[in-house]
């Protein structure tokens, strides 16, 4: 009725006011949980997604030559990430970046869209293009400082460099023999950024990255770069499976130049891939053939078993050796010789001569030379992968090894054994360990230089005494005047050589088509001369324009030493003949078979 009041419901008021007080409630304990129950992990889940932690990249050590001139180096440069999620504008940020950076758009797109933030949007970019990225003072974009790895001369020594992979390590040569040493500590920077990314606060956190330290190499870089160049012409004249050289100072051990083929970009890894990846002058496996015949016959000459003047009948070709119910015949292809001195059949590359001197020095004095010329044990040059060869385990015989050995067959060694057997030949009988590294330092926390530690180097030993030494060099000086090395002599030097030709076993026997040609060379080396350098070069298989080692390896090496020697600016010791014609290939004359070098 109209003027009457409602009538009181007190039943509604109290369940209104039990509904609310229960919200308040309700809310209050929430409010409690979550500031003080929770308040601490709250609020560090809250600092942890303000907060940035970047990398800092370090400096990864350079490696330079033994002129000081850079091999490889970290040059300062910068990259631009993103964080998708912070961004507000990726439309625009795709227009405008991809102005700048050049880059077409749809990379941008992609890698925006992605559901993950810390993506590479660029990199390697110079201070300029870096500035200009900043300008842009986009929301979640950034701009970070890093280091791009330069290999300065392509190819150049790229099995002894090697290269770093993308986690930043080294993968092959130097840079991964030294990987720990190269590459430094990385640093730690913490900044504090608001709900778009933008940085609010720098410099919570901060650790300065250490920069790796750097090695010099005894590498020379303009012998390395001949040797290369040298080596390259003979492969594309030859076309070989492999090819490898390297170049050593006899006197100090060092390492002046190595290189092998098939090679690689160390910038790119280009064609690192299959044969490229073998270090051939460290894992190259094969028999040296004659190369190896004055070392042998310098230690029946050592044993006083023989006298390089002495005179030796080489059976015109044919001879038969008996050992108990054994037989064996040797045959010269080359139509054999006659009776010949010690120097001569070296220089003729005899193999009778070569048996004859074998089973004089007989089984067990052999095999002990073997080991003593440190076949089949690594030299333990400072790059990884290096093989020990092939020496034939259990009892030795005449009629086997006696005979095979000191032909060069029957066992398999690396090219850098043999050129160090040859260097301690050439530096008074005494072997020295490779020398690769010359110098590692790094800087401490004043920028003051701090030198550290070479890796350890086997002790030298003596391989022939002074004297002998002397004859086996006098031997070899007489086969690059009178033998298999003549045509490839050096102008103004007196040189010590030796020419090889392996035959390759193909389908279990030796082929004649097939063949490892190989020629080592030192000089100065007339009586009282200091050796400078000795070079080896190995050319595997060549199948066009000759297969000999006189023909194939011999004419890189004289190259090579010819132009190493004027470098280092040695003094002739030999008058300067007139210019004589490119070297010539060693054609028989009609008639005649070519001789087996």
């Amino acid at each position: 009725m109209p003027g009457v009041p409602a009538p009181r419901q007190p039943g509604r008021f109290l369940t209104a006011l039990a509904v609310f007080a229960g919200l308040f409630g309700v809310v209050g304990w929430r409010l409690h949980s979550l500031q003080i129950d929770m308040g601490p992990e709250l609020a560090a889940m809250a600092d942890k997604q303000s907060r940035r932690v970047w990398e800092l990249p370090a400096a990864r050590g350079s490696i330079i030559d033994a002129q000081g001139t850079p091999l490889v180096e970290s040059l300062g440069t910068w990259t631009v990430t993103c964080d998708p999620r912070y961004m507000d504008d990726r439309l625009g940020a795709t227009v405008r970046l991809s102005e700048v950076l050049g880059l077409p758009r749809d990379h941008f797109r992609e890698q925006f869209e992605h559901g993950r933030n810390g993506r590479l949007l660029a990199k390697g970019l110079d201070d300029a293009t870096a500035d200009k990225v900043r300008a842009l003072k986009l929301a979640g974009v950034y701009v970070r400082r890093a280091f791009t790895r330069t290999y300065h001369h392509d190819r150049l020594a790229a099995h002894v460099l090697g290269f770093v992979q993308a986690d930043g390590n080294g993968g092959g040569g130097l840079e991964q023999q030294f990987n720990g040493i190269l590459r430094g500590e990385p640093g730690r920077e913490t900044l504090k950024v608001d709900a778009l990314g933008h940085a609010v606060l720098t410099g919570l956190d901060c650790k300065e990255a250490k920069a790796g330290s750097h090695i010099q190499l005894a590498i020379d870089l303009a012998v390395q770069r001949s040797l290369q160049v040298h080596l390259m012409a003979a492969v594309e004249k030859h076309a070989p499976l492999s090819a490898c050289g390297l170049v050593v100072r006899p006197t100090t051990g060092e390492i002046v130049a190595l290189a092998s083929w098939p090679d690689f970009m160390p910038q790119t890894r280009e064609g690192l891939e299959g044969a490229a990846l073998r270090n051939n002058p460290l894992t190259y496996v094969y028999e040296p053939g004659s190369t190896i015949k004055p070392l042998i016959a310098g230690a029946a000459v050592a044993e006083r078993l023989a006298r390089f003047e002495e005179r030796i009948n080489c059976e015109q070709g044919a001879w038969t050796y008996r050992e108990g119910r054994g037989v064996r015949t040797i045959h010269e292809k080359s139509g054999g010789n006659g009776v010949l001195t010690v120097n001569m059949g070296i220089a003729k590359s005899d193999n009778i001569m070569m048996a004859k001197l074998g089973i004089r020095l007989g089984p067990e004095r052999l095999k002990a030379w073997v080991s003593n010329l440190r076949f089949g044990s690594r030299t333990g040059i400072c790059l990884p992968g290096e093989e020990v060869g092939i020496v034939p385990r259990g009892n030795w015989s005449n009629i086997n090894e006696g005979m095979s050995v000191p032909m060069g067959h029957n066992l398999s060694v690396t090219p850098i054994q043999l050129a160090l057997a040859h260097a301690a030949v050439a530096n008074g009988g005494e072997w020295l360990p490779p020398r690769l590294v010359k110098r590692i330092w790094g800087r401490d926390a004043t920028g003051r230089e701090v030198e550290l530690a070479l890796p350890p180097l086997d002790p030298p030993r003596r391989m022939y005494e002074p004297a002998d030494a002397a004859a086996i060099q006098a031997a070899m000086t007489y086969t690059m005047t009178e033998g298999t090395g003549k045509r490839v002599a050096l102008e103004g030097y007196i040189s010590a050589g030796k020419t090889g030709t392996a035959e390759k076993i193909v389908n279990g026997r030796y082929s004649n088509d097939h063949n490892v040609g190989s020629f080592v060379c030192w000089a100065p080396a007339g009586p009282g001369q200091r050796p400078e350098l000795l070079a080896l070069v190995i050319i595997d298989d060549p199948s066009r324009n000759g297969r000999f080692g006189s023909e194939t390896a011999a004419p890189v090496v004289q190259k090579v030493l010819q132009e190493a020697l004027a470098h280092l600016r040695v003094p002739p010791t030999e008058p300067l003949d007139e210019p004589k014609p490119a070297v010539a290939e060693n054609t028989p004359a009609p008639g005649k078979k070519k001789a087996r070098h």
